[in-house]
């Protein structure tokens, strides 16, 4: 196997396995759209479209702590850099 070959199977598999909310719609059940959408927005409108209410219940719990994680998540302070004079 040369080293191209390689690199594409990589490259490929990677793209794989990535994934954004357009992904989403090729699902077959509403409910599971909507669960992957709130997923991915962080929304509890998503799950307010759910039918199924343990997956309702599942989808909000998932989304609190989406929310939980972006809102408490520790962010790193930026250092001004002032031009010397």
């Amino acid at each position: 196997m040369n080293k191209y070959t390689l690199i594409s199977l990589l490259l490929l598999a990677q793209s794989v396995w990535a994934e954004d909310m357009s992904s989403c719609t090729l699902k077959k059940e509403e409910d599971q759209k909507n669960f992957c959408k709130a997923s991915f927005a962080g929304s509890g409108t998503f799950c307010e479209m759910i039918r199924n209410g343990e997956l309702k219940r599942e989808c909000t719990f998932m989304v609190i702590r989406i929310q939980r994680d972006n809102s408490y998540k520790i962010k790193s302070m930026k250092k001004e850099v002032t031009p010397a004079d």
